[in-house]
């Protein structure tokens, strides 16, 4: 690629993808070209190994994902334990409490949310999730498991950036009370927010264990205010179980 090698390019062709990956329809190189600001010929460079190697296909109006990307994707779910017996944890958790259940998958440092899954019904409250760094981890349950197992760098880098936001007047906004109550979840194996995240949702969450004991996820469950308070120790009863069900088949 003239001009471009090494970092630049891989960084030009991860673009490329991205732009694709975002699109809702076929994206022409013309587009591309002018998404990435470049010429047409360095489109064309980059667009040469993904066809040939099938992450991406080139169809009459433009190009899309190809199969590879979902070889990808399913090597991915089998290493964040994102399986078929994840799914069948949920389904029982579900039946159990009539609550949404959740899955998290965490990466990196544990402050990621690599993915997740839902088993719900229509008209029940769910917390909106998606991937990436998600700024109300210290709000929502979930993100208070990833913050209990996470290092002391990790945190710190988390109360530096993105920040201990207020999202309700019930989100935990100091350090000192956060820490207090992350010190509260290793003790118990459970983390709770009433309305922290968003009004009129409570959550409950306990971590899922890899096979070497570190914390790769965890489980949680979403109801009203009102209805964990009248079945507290049900609830926390059923995410422990789960957890520790999910854990046993990572």
């Amino acid at each position: 690629m003239a001009g471009q090698t090494g970092p630049r390019a891989a960084d030009r062709t991860l673009e490329v993808l991205e732009l694709v990956a975002q699109a809702t329809a076929p994206v022409s190189a013309k587009a591309l070209a002018r998404g990435l600001g470049c010429a047409l010929s360095t489109v064309y460079t980059l667009l040469t190994p993904l066809t040939e190697r099938g992450y991406l296909v080139r169809t009459g109006g433009g190009y899309t994902l190809g199969y590879q990307v979902s070889a990808l994707h399913r090597a991915f779910q089998r290493q964040a334990g994102l399986t078929d017996d994840i799914d069948g944890v949920l389904a029982r958790m579900r039946q159990a409490t009539r609550a949404c259940a959740n899955y998290v998958a965490y990466q990196g440092d544990g402050l990621v949310i690599a993915d997740v899954r839902t088993v719900t019904a229509d008209g029940e409250e769910r917390p909106e999730l998606a991937v990436g760094v998600d700024p109300r981890s210290h709000a929502y349950a979930h993100g208070k498991i990833a913050l209990a197992a996470a290092g002391p760098a990790a945190r710190r880098r988390y109360l530096e950036q993105p920040g201990l936001r207020r999202f309700t007047p019930q989100t935990i906004a100091s350090a000192e009370r956060l820490d207090q109550e992350l010190r509260r979840i290793r003790r118990t194996g459970v983390a709770l927010d009433v309305e922290e995240a968003r009004p009129g949702l409570a959550c409950l969450a306990a971590p899922v264990l890899g096979s070497g004991g570190a914390v790769i996820g965890s489980v949680s469950l979403s109801v009203r205010p009102e209805d964990l308070r009248a079945r507290r120790q049900q609830l926390i009863t059923a995410v422990k179980q789960a957890a520790r069900e999910a854990s046993q088949r990572a």
